[in-house]
C-alpha cells in the first residue's frame, strides 16, 4: 500500500489559515456580544473558534513531524479489495487476479528478482488459491 502525504507547505499553510479562521471566530464572536443579537450567533463563533483551534494544531503537527499524516492510501485490488466493487457485483474474476498474478510473478522471475526456485514454489502457491 502505498500513502499520499500532504506536503509541509501545504500544511503549514492551513495552520496559518485556521488560524485566520479562529482569529474571525473570535471577532464574530465578540461582535455578536456587542449587538446583543443572542445567544445563537456567539456561540457560532465560539464554535468557529474551537474548530479552527484543532485544524491549526493538526495541520502545524504534519508540517513539522518526521512521519505524517496520510491523505489517500493508494492499495492494489490484492491488498485490499474496493467496496464498491463488492456492492455493485463488479469484482474481477478469481482467473484475472490469478492471472495478474502470476504475470506479476513472471516478470520478477525475468528481471531477476528472484530464483527460479522461488518462482516455482510461489507460483505452486497462487495455483494452489484457485
Amino acid at each position: 500500500m502505498y500513502s499520499l502525504k500532504p506536503g509541509r507547505g501545504p500544511s503549514f499553510i492551513g495552520g496559518v489559515s485556521a488560524l485566520g479562521a479562529a482569529a474571525f471566530g473570535i471577532f464574530w464572536t465578540i461582535m455578536a456580544v456587542q449587538m446583543g443579537v443572542g445567544s445563537i450567533f456567539p456561540l457560532f463563533g465560539v464554535i468557529f473558534v474551537i474548530m479552527g483551534i484543532v485544524m491549526a494544531i493538526y495541520n502545524f503537527s504534519n508540517a513539522s513531524r518526521k512521519n505524517r499524516n496520510s491523505v489517500l492510501d493508494i492499495t492494489s485490488a490484492r491488498e485490499e479489495p474496493d467496496p464498491l466493487n463488492q456492492i455493485f457485483g463488479t469484482t474481477s474474476s478469481t482467473s484475472t487476479k490469478t492471472e495478474d498474478r502470476l504475470r506479476d510473478l513472471s516478470e520478477l522471475r525475468t528481471k531477476g528478482l528472484i530464483t527460479e526456485t522461488e518462482y516455482a514454489e510461489q507460483r505452486r502457491r497462487i495455483l494452489a488459491d484457485i
